[in-house]
């Protein structure tokens, strides 16, 4: 049976809803990235909080430390010895980092204005939503995104242009806290 464009887009609306509906969400995160060029994979391991409010934090304990603000205007990143930030107009990385804020705040409009939904597949548990890109500086960087999860987002696949793969998993996911920690509202107030 042939499920029509306009069902499968309620379906994602849905699913989205769910998502965005805890204003914040603490979890772990273990991020492949494949290089296909060097036949290489790269592991990086580390904490991340997404606030409705604020953003995305992510904050990556191995196998460097760093922090990683991602705002609807600002991309801001800090180690120990360098502090960086960008303009997310300003910068196509800009745009492409707030891809995961879209995606982790199930912010649909914005989602649908870069990316047309292809897939859905949902039951009772879990769903999963599959996205090629619309604009073109999207459809420069990536093939395809995969995103699955239950009452959180628990996967992001990205498919790149070139080849590469990278594979976001999350884990022990929680919304129990409805507050910010001093270190992580210092870290968000960097990207002011």
């Amino acid at each position: 049976m042939q499920v029509s464009l306009a069902a499968t887009i309620d379906q994602a609306r849905d699913i989205f809803s769910q998502v965005s509906a805890a204003p914040i969400v603490h979890a772990q995160f273990e991020q492949r990235k494949q290089l296909s060029s060097l036949n290489k994979t790269y592991v990086s391991k580390g904490a991340v909080v997404f606030s409705k409010q604020r953003g995305v934090l992510w904050q990556m304990h191995s196998p460097v430390q760093a922090d990683l603000v991602v705002t609807p205007q600002k991309v801001v990143q800090k180690t120990q010895r360098t502090f960086s930030q960008i303009n997310v107009q300003q910068s196509p990385y800009g745009s492409v980092a707030t891809l995961f804020l879209q995606l982790m705040a199930g912010d649909e409009k914005a989602l649908a204005s870069n990316f047309n939904i292809v897939r859905v597949n949902q039951n009772q548990q879990n769903w999963d939503v599959t996205l090629t890109p619309k604009s073109s500086l999207f459809k420069q960087l990536f093939k395809q995104v995969d995103v699955k999860g239950a009452r959180f987002v628990n996967q992001i696949v990205i498919q790149e242009k070139d080849n590469n793969l990278t594979q976001i998993n999350f884990s022990q996911q929680t919304s129990q806290s409805q507050n910010l920690t001093v270190q992580e509202n210092a870290l968000f107030q960097l990207a002011k």
